[in-house]
């Protein structure tokens, strides 16, 4: 009875184990933007059955990661300029709602990451090293604040409009003056947190959200344009 029973509760987690698979693919890139998603070789590659794997990708779409397609494969959500646009004008309206319900659980031993990745930043002369850091300084911070928030409903919906972001990165990376300036503003944010000053940590990220979002939207679209041109050339 009981090995009926490890069984089952196996069999129930497969579709999960299936969904949250596809979902780190997602996140890493693994699976890029505009990419087919056969179901049938994943299942085969991730060790995984094909039923488990269907049901993966229905949630999948529902929550925005894929777009289904009729009598066709599946493929992983691009990114429009008009896409980065919206999200970013909720961000910054949902953002700066987490940080005031996140302020008073945020304490000061929290800081203490910041500061080392700061030091890292600042003191590394490998550029990727750097790039990396000020990566990781960026989803830190903003997670901060998701994170501790008191509403689960708001720390969810957040978490679903940062799914993009390893896109995103892949995206500004090869703009320096984008990711200095981030950092910049990054820095700001967190000065005014540690000295307790949360109306300017507020008004910081909120002008932080909306100049990074119409740097996106320029930089999509300049990409697109690019695009454009070279399939006309060939």
């Amino acid at each position: 009875m009981r090995k009926r029973n490890v069984s089952q509760k196996r069999l129930a987690h497969l579709p999960e184990m299936a969904f949250q698979r596809l979902r780190q693919a997602i996140l890493t890139a693994e699976l890029k933007e505009g990419e087919r998603v056969r179901e049938t070789k994943l299942a085969r590659e991730w060790n995984m059955g094909i039923t488990p794997m269907r049901e993966a990708v229905r949630r999948m779409a529902e929550l925005g990661y894929l777009v289904l397609r009729p009598n066709h494969a599946p493929i992983v959500r691009k990114l429009s300029a008009e896409d980065i646009r919206q999200i970013y004008v909720l961000r910054e309206l949902l953002e700066c709602h987490a940080l005031k319900s996140a302020w008073k659980t945020i304490k000061k031993q929290d800081f203490r990451p910041f500061e080392e990745m700061v030091k890292l930043i600042e003191t590394t002369t490998d550029p990727k090293v750097k790039l990396q850091a000020q990566f990781d300084l960026d989803t830190a911070l903003h997670q901060l604040w998701i994170s501790q928030c008191d509403n689960v409903w708001l720390s969810s919906t957040l978490e679903r409009l940062l799914i993009y972001r390893p896109n995103i990165m892949n995206l500004v990376s090869s703009s320096r003056e984008f990711v200095a300036q981030a950092y910049a503003e990054h820095k700001g944010i967190l000065k005014a947190l540690q000295e307790g000053r949360y109306a300017q940590a507020r008004n910081l990220l909120g002008q932080h959200i909306r100049k990074s979002g119409a740097a996106l939207v320029a930089l999509t679209e300049s990409s697109a344009t690019a695009a454009a041109q070279s399939l006309e050339a060939k």
